[in-house]
Protein backbone atom coordinates (compact mmCIF):
# COMPACT_ATOMS: atom_id res chain seq x y z
CA UNK A 1 0.00 0.00 0.00
CA UNK A 2 1.14 3.35 -1.17
CA UNK A 3 1.37 5.96 2.49
CA UNK A 4 1.24 9.49 2.85
CA UNK A 5 4.70 10.95 3.09
CA UNK A 6 3.07 13.20 6.25
CA UNK A 7 0.79 10.92 8.17
CA UNK A 8 1.51 7.41 7.09
CA UNK A 9 -1.91 6.89 6.28
CA UNK A 10 -3.05 5.56 3.26
CA UNK A 11 -2.82 7.83 0.15
CA UNK A 12 -5.02 8.82 -2.29
CA UNK A 13 -4.83 9.17 -6.29
CA UNK A 14 -2.37 11.90 -7.37
CA UNK A 15 -2.55 15.50 -6.23
CA UNK A 16 -0.90 18.71 -7.36
CA UNK A 17 1.97 20.21 -6.10
CA UNK A 18 1.04 23.75 -7.18
CA UNK A 19 -1.99 24.63 -5.70
CA UNK A 20 -4.47 25.87 -8.68
CA UNK A 21 -4.82 29.18 -7.00
CA UNK A 22 -1.47 29.49 -8.02
CA UNK A 23 -1.13 27.82 -11.41
CA UNK A 24 -4.33 29.49 -12.71
CA UNK A 25 -1.92 33.09 -12.59
CA UNK A 26 0.70 31.41 -14.94
CA UNK A 27 0.01 33.00 -18.92
CA UNK A 28 -1.50 30.87 -21.62
CA UNK A 29 1.37 31.49 -23.37
CA UNK A 30 3.64 30.60 -20.75
CA UNK A 31 5.88 27.39 -20.26
CA UNK A 32 6.80 24.92 -17.86
CA UNK A 33 10.36 23.81 -16.86
CA UNK A 34 10.68 21.33 -14.47
CA UNK A 35 14.54 20.29 -13.60
CA UNK A 36 15.87 17.24 -11.31
CA UNK A 37 19.74 18.21 -10.84
CA UNK A 38 20.22 15.64 -8.64
CA UNK A 39 20.61 13.33 -11.19
CA UNK A 40 21.63 15.99 -14.08
CA UNK A 41 18.77 15.42 -16.19
CA UNK A 42 16.61 18.20 -17.56
CA UNK A 43 13.34 17.14 -18.10
CA UNK A 44 12.42 19.38 -20.41
CA UNK A 45 10.23 22.34 -21.10
CA UNK A 46 6.92 22.09 -22.47
CA UNK A 47 4.04 25.08 -23.38
CA UNK A 48 1.35 24.76 -21.05
CA UNK A 49 -2.02 26.80 -20.18
CA UNK A 50 -2.04 25.92 -16.70
CA UNK A 51 1.03 24.07 -15.33
CA UNK A 52 0.30 20.63 -13.81
CA UNK A 53 2.78 18.70 -11.45
CA UNK A 54 0.90 15.43 -10.05
CA UNK A 55 2.71 13.40 -6.95
CA UNK A 56 1.22 10.27 -5.49
CA UNK A 57 2.72 10.33 -1.92
CA UNK A 58 -0.39 12.37 -0.30
CA UNK A 59 -3.98 11.55 1.66
CA UNK A 60 -7.06 13.50 1.17
CA UNK A 61 -6.72 14.28 4.72
CA UNK A 62 -3.49 15.88 4.58
CA UNK A 63 -4.71 17.30 1.65
CA UNK A 64 -7.84 19.07 2.21
CA UNK A 65 -6.96 19.55 6.10
CA UNK A 66 -3.62 21.12 7.45
CA UNK A 67 -2.35 21.80 3.91
CA UNK A 68 -4.99 23.30 2.76
CA UNK A 69 -5.36 25.49 6.16
CA UNK A 70 -1.39 26.87 5.19
CA UNK A 71 -2.12 27.50 1.43
CA UNK A 72 -5.22 29.72 2.60
CA UNK A 73 -2.77 31.16 4.69
CA UNK A 74 -0.03 31.66 2.26
CA UNK A 75 -2.38 32.61 -0.99
CA UNK A 76 -2.70 36.47 0.07
CA UNK A 77 0.60 37.00 0.79
CA UNK A 78 1.67 35.21 -2.14
CA UNK A 79 -0.97 37.05 -4.39
CA UNK A 80 0.43 40.45 -2.60
CA UNK A 81 3.98 39.86 -3.93
CA UNK A 82 2.93 38.75 -7.29
CA UNK A 83 -0.09 41.48 -7.23
CA UNK A 84 3.08 44.32 -6.66
CA UNK A 85 0.53 45.73 -3.76
CA UNK A 86 2.97 44.32 -1.27
CA UNK A 87 6.22 46.72 0.39
CA UNK A 88 7.12 44.99 3.37
CA UNK A 89 6.88 41.78 5.09
CA UNK A 90 5.98 41.65 8.88
CA UNK A 91 7.56 38.30 10.79
CA UNK A 92 4.16 36.88 10.45
CA UNK A 93 4.26 36.90 6.88
CA UNK A 94 7.68 35.33 6.42
CA UNK A 95 6.65 32.98 9.17
CA UNK A 96 3.79 31.53 6.17
CA UNK A 97 6.00 31.91 3.50
CA UNK A 98 8.70 29.99 4.97
CA UNK A 99 6.70 27.14 5.85
CA UNK A 100 5.00 26.81 3.28
CA UNK A 101 8.12 27.12 1.01
CA UNK A 102 9.63 24.20 3.17
CA UNK A 103 6.57 22.17 3.14
CA UNK A 104 6.64 22.80 -0.78
CA UNK A 105 10.27 21.64 -1.63
CA UNK A 106 9.21 18.04 0.75
CA UNK A 107 6.16 17.61 -1.74
CA UNK A 108 8.66 18.09 -4.81
CA UNK A 109 10.48 15.36 -3.24
CA UNK A 110 7.86 13.42 -4.16
CA UNK A 111 7.73 13.66 -8.09
CA UNK A 112 10.74 11.70 -8.10
CA UNK A 113 9.56 8.42 -6.43
CA UNK A 114 12.56 6.18 -6.74
CA UNK A 115 15.44 8.16 -4.82
CA UNK A 116 15.55 8.23 -1.52
CA UNK A 117 13.89 11.39 -0.42
CA UNK A 118 16.14 14.15 1.82
CA UNK A 119 13.52 14.83 4.01
CA UNK A 120 13.01 12.61 7.04
CA UNK A 121 9.71 10.88 7.92
CA UNK A 122 10.35 12.38 11.25
CA UNK A 123 10.71 16.21 9.56
CA UNK A 124 7.77 15.65 6.96
CA UNK A 125 5.77 14.64 10.31
CA UNK A 126 6.73 17.72 12.20
CA UNK A 127 5.93 19.60 9.35
CA UNK A 128 2.48 18.14 9.50
CA UNK A 129 1.62 18.24 13.02
CA UNK A 130 3.46 21.38 14.27
CA UNK A 131 4.46 23.29 11.23
CA UNK A 132 7.92 22.79 12.29
CA UNK A 133 10.91 24.00 9.74
CA UNK A 134 13.66 21.36 9.42
CA UNK A 135 16.88 22.38 11.19
CA UNK A 136 19.61 24.60 9.29
CA UNK A 137 17.30 25.62 7.02
CA UNK A 138 17.14 28.86 5.07
CA UNK A 139 15.06 30.18 2.79
CA UNK A 140 14.91 33.39 0.22
CA UNK A 141 12.88 35.19 -1.35
CA UNK A 142 13.34 37.26 -4.74
CA UNK A 143 12.10 39.20 -7.39
CA UNK A 144 12.10 37.91 -10.98
CA UNK A 145 11.99 40.33 -14.23
CA UNK A 146 11.04 39.24 -17.71
CA UNK A 147 10.27 35.71 -15.96
CA UNK A 148 6.48 34.42 -16.33
CA UNK A 149 6.78 30.79 -16.07
CA UNK A 150 6.64 28.04 -13.84
CA UNK A 151 10.51 26.93 -12.40
CA UNK A 152 11.66 24.00 -10.32
CA UNK A 153 15.41 22.86 -9.69
CA UNK A 154 16.72 20.67 -6.80
CA UNK A 155 20.40 19.90 -6.18
CA UNK A 156 22.30 17.78 -4.26
CA UNK A 157 25.24 19.39 -2.65
CA UNK A 158 27.89 17.28 -0.79
CA UNK A 159 31.27 17.78 0.80
CA UNK A 160 32.26 13.96 0.04
CA UNK A 161 30.61 10.90 -1.85
CA UNK A 162 29.56 8.82 1.52
CA UNK A 163 27.34 10.20 4.12
CA UNK A 164 30.16 11.21 6.62
CA UNK A 165 30.43 14.65 5.06
CA UNK A 166 28.02 17.56 5.48
CA UNK A 167 25.17 17.26 2.87
CA UNK A 168 22.77 20.39 1.47
CA UNK A 169 19.39 20.45 0.09
CA UNK A 170 18.83 23.28 -2.12
CA UNK A 171 14.95 23.62 -4.23
CA UNK A 172 14.58 26.63 -6.17
CA UNK A 173 10.86 27.33 -7.08
CA UNK A 174 9.61 29.94 -9.18
CA UNK A 175 6.13 31.46 -10.09
CA UNK A 176 6.55 34.57 -12.36
CA UNK A 177 7.68 37.24 -10.54
CA UNK A 178 8.40 35.38 -7.02
CA UNK A 179 11.43 32.99 -6.89
CA UNK A 180 11.63 30.74 -3.52
CA UNK A 181 14.75 28.86 -2.49
CA UNK A 182 14.86 26.48 0.15
CA UNK A 183 17.95 25.07 1.57
CA UNK A 184 18.60 22.36 4.27
CA UNK A 185 22.09 21.54 5.71
CA UNK A 186 22.39 18.08 7.47
CA UNK A 187 25.47 17.61 9.57
CA UNK A 188 27.46 14.56 10.97
CA UNK A 189 26.41 13.78 14.75
CA UNK A 190 29.92 14.53 15.84
CA UNK A 191 29.00 18.36 15.12
CA UNK A 192 26.99 19.77 17.94
CA UNK A 193 23.61 21.53 16.93
CA UNK A 194 25.14 25.01 17.78
CA UNK A 195 27.87 25.07 15.72
CA UNK A 196 26.83 27.46 12.90
CA UNK A 197 27.58 25.62 9.17
CA UNK A 198 28.36 27.74 6.08
CA UNK A 199 28.44 26.78 2.18
CA UNK A 200 30.03 28.54 -0.47
CA UNK A 201 28.32 31.01 -2.71
CA UNK A 202 28.66 32.42 -6.04
CA UNK A 203 30.14 35.82 -6.63
CA UNK A 204 26.70 38.20 -7.30
CA UNK A 205 25.01 40.73 -5.37
CA UNK A 206 23.04 38.38 -3.21
CA UNK A 207 22.67 40.90 -0.90
CA UNK A 208 20.76 43.22 -2.62
CA UNK A 209 18.49 40.43 -4.67
CA UNK A 210 17.22 37.82 -2.11
CA UNK A 211 15.53 38.49 0.97
CA UNK A 212 15.85 35.81 3.96
CA UNK A 213 12.38 35.08 5.22
CA UNK A 214 13.56 31.89 7.35
CA UNK A 215 15.14 32.25 10.00
CA UNK A 216 13.51 35.74 10.69
CA UNK A 217 16.71 38.16 11.26
CA UNK A 218 14.34 41.39 10.62
CA UNK A 219 10.63 42.07 12.31
CA UNK A 220 10.13 43.75 8.96
CA UNK A 221 11.55 43.39 5.59
CA UNK A 222 11.43 45.54 2.30
CA UNK A 223 10.07 44.41 -0.77
CA UNK A 224 10.97 44.05 -3.63
CA UNK A 225 14.68 43.92 -3.18
CA UNK A 226 16.92 46.63 -5.03
CA UNK A 227 17.68 43.91 -7.86
CA UNK A 228 15.90 41.37 -9.61
CA UNK A 229 16.98 37.84 -11.07
CA UNK A 230 16.61 38.50 -15.05
CA UNK A 231 14.56 35.59 -17.14
CA UNK A 232 15.68 32.10 -17.26
CA UNK A 233 19.46 33.06 -16.82
CA UNK A 234 18.66 34.78 -13.86
CA UNK A 235 17.04 31.34 -12.07
CA UNK A 236 19.58 29.21 -13.54
CA UNK A 237 21.92 31.33 -11.61
CA UNK A 238 20.09 31.75 -8.50
CA UNK A 239 20.08 27.65 -8.45
CA UNK A 240 23.63 27.33 -9.39
CA UNK A 241 24.90 29.97 -6.68
CA UNK A 242 25.46 27.36 -3.67
CA UNK A 243 28.27 25.28 -3.59
CA UNK A 244 29.39 22.65 -0.43
CA UNK A 245 31.83 24.08 1.75
CA UNK A 246 35.06 21.74 2.25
Amino acid sequence: MRVCMFCQGKASTREDVWPSWLTRRAPVSGTARIYAERRELNLGSWPIKQPKLLVKWLCRSCNNGWMSRLESEAKPVIESILDDTLDNLDASAQMTLAVWAAKTAMVLEAVDSDRTWFYSEDERNLMRVARVIPVRTSIWIAKCVDQSSVYSAAENLRTTLDDDGIHAYATTMAFGSLAIQVVTIRTPVMIPAGVAVTYDVSEGPWDQTLVQVWPITQASQLWPPKHGLVGELGLDALTKRLGPSM
